[in-house]
């Protein structure tokens, strides 16, 4: 069972269905779990399944012969891709025929001239065909850019596309050791993010510190040079675009100071900090009610949890981790700071969205988002969920914990009156990583909702 990804098999499998030749693309980061999904997706089907290598065009090519062979039973003999190609056009003339290419967007990204073949296969020999051809793609923004764009040579078959994102905080959690407590969960989230791969090297048995050191932490961890190697693996200069995920995993958050940290021109942060954002590497935060391209209140951050670790805990440690020194001696209090603020608002805006979707927030949500009114307030930040059309309007705050006496807590949420005055029935919402007082706990009603480390996982 491929965990979070059941509703793309689903629509996978219509696809497949579905009479003519078609074009899939499942995409995403490396180790976000394609392969699982094509493996499953291939499972008794009648059809040629293809993992390309980094290899060159030549190599990959007698490796496709021999998986075409397998599944033919005869000795095939393929000069040129575009021979290759034509040759799987005999094995579709009638029956449904899977062709499956894990790693397409390395392959192509090799040679080009495969892309050609590849188009001029669909636009000739597969066109009236039964081929239904997916093709597992790592290089985001490769993929987007000359893979699945509209005026790319491979769109001409209007592919179906399926991105796969980072798991969420409640998936991942499936992908840990049974009986974990629920703020282990989340502390393993905020470290290893959504990557199925990442999660599970956690050992059973092993506490939350131990199984951190040893994936990130010591000489020869598994992650203790891979995060920033699989996902900057496309870009040329690696030196500036570490040097600014450095300063972003340090707490620079807007372009003047990224430019102080990393002391290069703003022209030059700008330039590579867009191609980061193409790349889906960094995110640009803005606040609710904000438009994208004009606010001014906009923050950037590393998207991957597990590549924000590195550059946050690894990057600065690396040399002491490599001579086998101990480091992060305060281990506990770091790791509690690390993920009690944005990283755990983010775990309770997924929980916002989760319950959007499962119609068990107050009412329908359009949008849910942070919302400050200035850059001070962004690191304690409120979560937003509207319905402008029903002028319905949710406040969320997330703490380590609420120890404020009702009375004063109820005033302060008050003030949320405030704001947006154009949506009339408001609600509230409390996320707490500690456990509430009973104090708070007996103000919940229809208007208050109480979420702690446990509710996030009920």
């Amino acid at each position: 069972m491929v965990i979070g990804r059941e509703g793309k098999l689903d629509s996978m499998e219509k696809n497949w269905a579905s009479a003519g030749a078609k074009f899939v693309v499942v995409y995403g980061s490396h180790k976000c779990g394609k392969t699982a999904v094509l493996s499953e997706f291939v499972e008794g089907k009648r059809g040629v399944f293809f993992s390309a290598q980094k290899l060159n065009s030549f190599m990959n090519l007698r490796l496709f012969e021999k998986a075409v062979s397998e599944f033919s039973g005869e000795e095939e003999e393929f000069p040129t891709w575009k021979v290759a190609f034509k040759r799987i056009a005999d094995f579709a003339k009638e029956e449904r025929f899977l062709l499956a290419i894990d790693d397409f967007s390395d392959l192509v990204f090799e040679d080009k001239n495969i892309l050609k073949d590849f188009r001029n296969a669909f636009e000739n020999e597969w066109r009236n065909s039964n081929i239904f051809v997916v093709a597992g793609c790592g290089r985001v923004f490769f993929t987007e850019n000359e893979i699945i764009a509209e005026n790319s040579a491979a769109a001409l078959r209007r592919p179906v596309i399926y991105k796969l994102e980072e798991l969420d905080y409640f998936d991942s959690a499936k992908l840990l050791p049974k009986g974990i407590p629920a703020i282990d969960k989340m502390k393993y989230y905020c470290c290893l993010g959504g990557v199925p791969e990442y999660l599970r090297l956690v050992q059973e048995g092993m506490s939350f510190e131990e199984n951190i050191r040893r994936i990130f932490l010591e000489k020869g961890a598994p992650l203790f040079d891979e995060p920033p190697m699989i996902f900057l693996d496309e870009l040329r200069e690696p030196e500036f675009y570490n040097s600014i995920l450095f300063a972003l995993a340090k707490g620079s958050q807007r372009i003047n100071e990224i430019v102080a940290e990393t002391g290069e021109s703003s022209t030059k942060v700008n330039k590579y900090l867009l191609t980061l954002l193409q790349m889906q590497i960094v995110s640009r935060d803005i606040p609710f009610g904000e438009e994208n391209k004009s606010s001014r209140k906009g923050v950037y951050t590393i998207s991957s949890k597990a590549l924000a670790f590195w550059f946050r805990f690894v990057l600065p440690n690396r040399a002491d981790i490599a001579r086998g020194k101990s480091v992060l001696e305060n281990f506990g209090e770091e790791i509690d700071k690390y993920i009690s603020g944005k990283l755990y608002e983010q775990v309770c805006m997924q929980y916002m969205l989760r319950k959007n979707k499962q119609g068990m927030l107050p009412f329908l949500s359009p949008v849910i988002a942070g919302y400050w009114s200035s850059l001070k307030e962004y690191s304690d930040a409120k979560l937003v969920a509207a319905n402008q059309r029903n002028r319905q309007i949710l406040f969320a705050e997330y703490r380590r914990n609420f120890t404020e006496p009702g009375e004063q807590l109820l005033a302060r949420l008050r003030k949320n009156d405030k704001l947006f005055t154009e949506y009339w029935e408001r609600f509230d919402m409390l996320f707490s990583i500690e456990a509430f007082p009973r104090e708070i706990r007996n103000l919940e009603n229809m208007k208050l909702k109480l979420v702690d480390i446990e509710g996030l996982y009920r």
